[in-house]
């Protein structure tokens, strides 16, 4: 079902409207599209923001392209684009173990920041291995290498802002899905270290506005005054 929530008087109907919408995301080899990944960010971000009172009612939201997402929030037009922070090794390894090793260990620190690529073969040998050969992280270097991700995940987005037939709105938003290969991280630290890689993004012509970043049971928002964590609120668990 497509996200076409025509607009909406108050936060109940929106709750009604959105748990609906089926939000099941099939896996990287069993028929995923960037419609489910989209719907699934786009639908838990709007879902949170009501939760925390940060939509002015009353509020639409619209499937587009570029911006992937149009919400109407008292008036105020909002576009939202919507991405995964993942490194794409990492999502070809998963695919890869899907494929031809289910069940095989899979070894995140293979696939840190700055590791190598790998052949499909090469990652053919990890899979088969039945123990741990990686070095791991020591230290603060998950939450360092997190922040190195996302601003590569910002920095792709803002590439794709400049162009002339990338609509802009009064204001513009990324939501990013964590789906990184790291091992648990400290998200305050994290986002610490993230917010002096962005800090001369937010003066580019054109901008985001706000970044949204969705971690386990959080989204983390991130604008040029601050950041502050939302409790996700999960319509569909």
């Amino acid at each position: 079902m497509a996200v076409d929530i025509s607009t909406t008087p108050d936060t109940d109907r929106l709750f009604a409207l959105l748990r609906e919408i089926d939000l099941s995301v099939p896996g990287r080899t069993e028929g995923r599209t960037t419609h489910h990944t989209e719907t699934w960010s786009i639908c838990r971000l709007v879902s949170t923001l009501a939760a925390a009172g940060l939509l002015t009612f009353p509020v639409a939201v619209t499937h587009r392209d570029r911006p992937d997402f149009l919400i109407d929030d008292g008036g105020k037009a909002i576009g939202v684009e919507i991405t995964e922070a993942i490194s794409q090794q990492y999502a070809a390894y998963c695919a890869l173990a899907e494929r031809e090793f289910p069940g095989a260990l899979l070894e995140l620190a293979h696939f840190r920041w700055d590791s190598p690529e790998r052949t499909v073969e090469e990652m053919r040998t990890l899979l088969r291995q039945t123990q741990l050969t990686s070095e791991g992280w020591a230290s603060d270097h998950p939450e360092r290498e997190w922040a190195l991700f996302m601003q590569s995940a910002v920095d792709n987005k803002f590439g794709k802002l400049a162009h002339p037939d990338f609509a802009k709105f009064e204001r513009n938003w990324l939501s990013i899905y964590d789906n990184l290969p790291m091992p648990n991280i400290h998200l305050g630290n994290a986002i610490g270290f993230l917010r002096p890689l962005l800090q001369d993004r937010w003066a580019r012509s054109p901008g985001f506005d706000a970044v949204f970043i969705e971690h386990g049971p959080v989204i983390a928002h991130i604008t040029s005054m601050g950041s502050n964590h939302l409790l996700l609120k999960d319509l569909w668990g």
